[in-house]
C-alpha cells in the first residue's frame, strides 16, 4: 500500500471518525454531543453579560414573554438555545438598558 492516498473532505472525514469511534465505544458520539448543546443553561448573570442588559431589563422582557425562565429550585436558569435563537431573530427594539 506504499504509495496510495485518500482525499476526503472535512465533513467526510469527520464521519468517518465518528463511525469508527461508534465501532470502538459503542455508541454514536455525535448524536450524544448534540443533546448536551441542547440541555445547556445559563444563569441570570450569564445571560445579561451575553445580551448586554441590566437585570431590570430581563425581568421586563421575562413579563412581556421575550424570554422563558426555568425555575430550578430557587434558581433561574435560562435555555441556552432559547437565548440563542434570541440572538439570532434579533433582540426586540425596546430592550435598551436607558
Amino acid at each position: 500500500m506504499k504509495g496510495n492516498f485518500i482525499m476526503l473532505q472535512k465533513e467526510d472525514l469527520k464521519e468517518v471518525i465518528a463511525e469508527v469511534l461508534e465501532t470502538m465505544v459503542g455508541k454514536n458520539l455525535l448524536k450524544e454531543t448534540a443533546l448536551v448543546e441542547s440541555t445547556e443553561y445559563l444563569t441570570r448573570d450569564e445571560l445579561c453579560a451575553r445580551l448586554h442588559i441590566t437585570y431590570t431589563t430581563l425581568w421586563r422582557m421575562e413579563k412581556r414573554g421575550e424570554i422563558h425562565v426555568h425555575k430550578i429550585g430557587r434558581r433561574n436558569l435560562y435555555s441556552k438555545q432559547e437565548v440563542d435563537a434570541l440572538i439570532s431573530n434579533g433582540l426586540p427594539a425596546n430592550t435598551s438598558n436607558q
